[in-house]
């Protein structure tokens, strides 16, 4: 499956080759390098740095897969989305040595992390994330991840043949992977409830969204099924 994944992720990256990238950026006034951690830290509170804190980022979802890692296999696929300068992917390569960490992002090459984290086994392509939501991978994904920009539809230069890409996006993971981590805000959850998917909060995420585990049921095993009904006894139902 490994092999399929990159040959997908590949494909993608010959598109973004073949295309103009201004008229595919969506968040142009990303910042690159040092100020990205800057603003995930005045976002969250912690940087993705501090792996240690158990509110950071990559540690929310460290204990997420760590709860879940009887039903994925030992070198489970995650792809994060619009991976931002990778730090998270990082972290759970860390974590998980034998975990199989993809990333996507328009800006690959352009953070001064990249090569770092790609000498410490993760894969980076340079893709937008409209050939990704238009198309299927040959095998579902065991994890996919997308943060700040999941909650950040509102603020993306989005173009009129753009407009459903929000909806895309649902449609992708609902198909495309078993198990998936955004941040979100109150009415995204919501509507990812209605959606159908399974919503369990993992906490706090960027300013005021929550970092939140979605799956259909198609994808749910017994056991994590009963990890998503204990999460809601006892943190309450996600707003």
């Amino acid at each position: 499956m490994e092999s399929s994944h990159v040959d997908y992720l590949r494909h993608l990256e010959r598109l973004a080759q073949q295309c103009v990238p201004e008229n595919f950026y969506l968040w142009p006034r990303t910042p690159l390098d040092h100020d990205h951690q800057s603003k995930i830290t005045e976002r969250v509170g912690v940087s993705d740095h501090s792996v240690h804190d158990p509110n950071s980022r990559p540690a929310l979802i460290i204990a997420a897969l760590r709860r879940f890692r009887d039903q994925v296999p030992e070198d489970f696929s995650v792809l994060d989305i619009a991976c931002g300068d990778a730090i998270v992917l990082w972290q759970i390569k860390k974590a998980f040595p034998r975990a199989r960490c993809y990333g996507v992002d328009s800006n690959t090459g352009k953070f001064g992390t990249h090569n770092m984290v790609q000498q410490e086994g993760v894969e980076l392509f340079n893709a937008f994330i409209q050939h990704l939501f238009a198309s299927d991978p040959p095998v579902p994904f065991d994890v996919s991840l997308m943060l700040n920009t999941y909650r950040g539809w509102d603020s993306a230069d989005l173009r009129e043949h753009e407009r459903a890409l929000p909806q895309a996006a649902d449609a992708w993971f609902a198909e495309n992977t078993r198990y998936t981590i955004v941040t979100a805000t109150g009415a995204q959850i919501r509507h990812l409830k209605r959606l159908g998917f399974s919503v369990t909060r993992l906490g706090r995420g960027e300013d005021d969204s929550t970092m939140v585990c979605i799956s259909k049921s198609k994808w749910l095993q017994p056991f994590w099924h009963r990890i998503l009904s204990f999460g809601k006894r006892r943190l309450g139902a996600v707003a």
